[in-house]
């Protein structure tokens, strides 16, 4: 039987998970970076009231129908003061911001006028010049920001000004990340899966905690294992999935209802398992990756990020982005990760040397490329890619 395809074990991950139950209500200062849960309805108009968009005097557009006119100025009104009415005839001296005074139907820029009172006003204009309409921007009970919308700081100004203290956002996705390898534990090898995995999973919105190294004891690793599932909504292990003799992750698991271990047709990263564990009746994901560094880091942006964005409310996973290849890219019977860059066009590149093991290429990228196993080479097609 052939190896399931990367688009196979993406559908297995993202068909096992649910989005976690919310919305969560966080006030706007923590609220950048998190995802919108439902849409935002204006609670006051912006602009509140109508008001100067310059400098000048309040008037009636039907006052200075021909000019140069001299009108009796008979008060000043900046923003936050009360606000006369204007009577026929007459002028309001009004600063940038002010409420336009009743009567009033646009504003003469200090540019257009000469002395001080009585105003002479030198050009004419129609209704409506140099003011800002009631709701122009956003009116009171229309949607200020959509659902889905990843809120920046622009986003929290708007919220903001109409009326909104709290927003109600997605959970985020806690992330529990465990390494194994006895190599680690005792310092022989550093332990760069965590630091990577878990910088990545930030990076996409999660709360993560690193739970590991662990060493190659089956009850040393099941004991860390559930401490970390008991803490988190998903757990991503590395190392420990394949045949040999301290395959703990494996050896621990495979035998879990509903875990499956086996090869997917990708390169690198072909050893790959998932399965949901229970934990005193919660039903927490385990995604098991390889332990080689760039085929985990692959691995977890292949199927961890969509995972982590099912969790954190979207079903069909993380959005898949296309670039154009700027280089021939020869597809064989795998999907095949490869570091690539940007070139002066703007499309993708990958970058010289050997992919599969060396972390300072993949340090040096911009990209993974995900070359599908299309069996021909690629000319100038749009192919799938990870940002790193």
């Amino acid at each position: 039987m052939p190896d399931p395809s990367v688009a196979d074990h993406r559908t297995r991950v993202r068909q096992a998970l649910t989005p976690l139950p919310g919305p969560v209500e966080v006030p706007l200062a923590g609220a950048r970076g998190r995802v919108l849960a439902a849409d935002v309805v204006a609670a006051v108009a912006v602009p509140p009231f109508d008001h100067a968009a310059m400098d000048g005097f309040a008037v009636r557009a039907a006052d200075i129908g021909s000019v140069p006119v001299e009108l009796p100025v008979t008060g000043v009104v900046a923003a936050g003061d009360p606000v006369p009415a204007l009577q026929a005839g007459t002028a309001i001296r009004i600063m940038t911001g002010a409420e336009l005074p009743p009567g009033a139907d646009l504003v003469v820029p200090f540019e257009w006028t000469a002395g001080s009172d009585p105003v002479r006003v030198l050009e004419t204009a129609a209704a409506g010049r140099h003011v800002r309409r009631r709701g122009e921007d956003v009116d009171a009970g229309e949607v200020a920001v959509p659902a889905g919308t990843t809120l920046g700081p622009a986003h929290v100004g708007l919220l903001a000004s109409v009326g909104h203290r709290t927003v109600p956002v997605r959970p985020r996705p806690r992330l529990g990340v465990l390494s194994t390898g006895a190599e680690l534990v005792n310092g022989d090898v550093p332990d760069s899966n965590s630091a990577t995995i878990a910088a990545a999973a930030a990076g996409l919105g999660a709360e993560v905690t690193c739970f590991g190294p662990v060493g190659d004891d089956p009850a040393a690793f099941r004991a860390r294992l559930r401490d970390a599932a008991a803490a988190s909504d998903l757990v991503v292990t590395t190392g420990g999935i394949s045949a040999g003799d301290h395959d703990v992750v494996k050896a621990v698991l495979r035998d879990e209802p509903g875990f499956w271990f086996g090869k997917v047709a990708q390169r690198p990263g072909r050893p790959q398992g998932f399965g949901v564990l229970d934990v005193d009746g919660r039903a927490v994901p385990v995604l098991t990756l390889p332990g080689t560094p760039v085929a985990a880091y692959g691995a977890f942006l292949l199927y961890g990020r969509d995972a982590l964005a099912v969790l954190a409310g979207d079903p069909a996973g993380a959005p898949v982005r296309r670039v154009r290849l700027g280089a021939p890219v020869h597809a064989g019977d795998r999907t095949v990760l490869l570091p690539g860059v940007y070139d002066d066009n703007g499309h993708v590149v990958p970058l010289p040397g050997h992919a599969g093991h060396s972390q300072r290429l993949l340090a040096r990228a911009e990209v993974l490329l995900v070359v599908p196993p299309l069996g021909r080479t690629l000319e100038a097609e749009a192919i799938e890619v990870l940002d790193l």
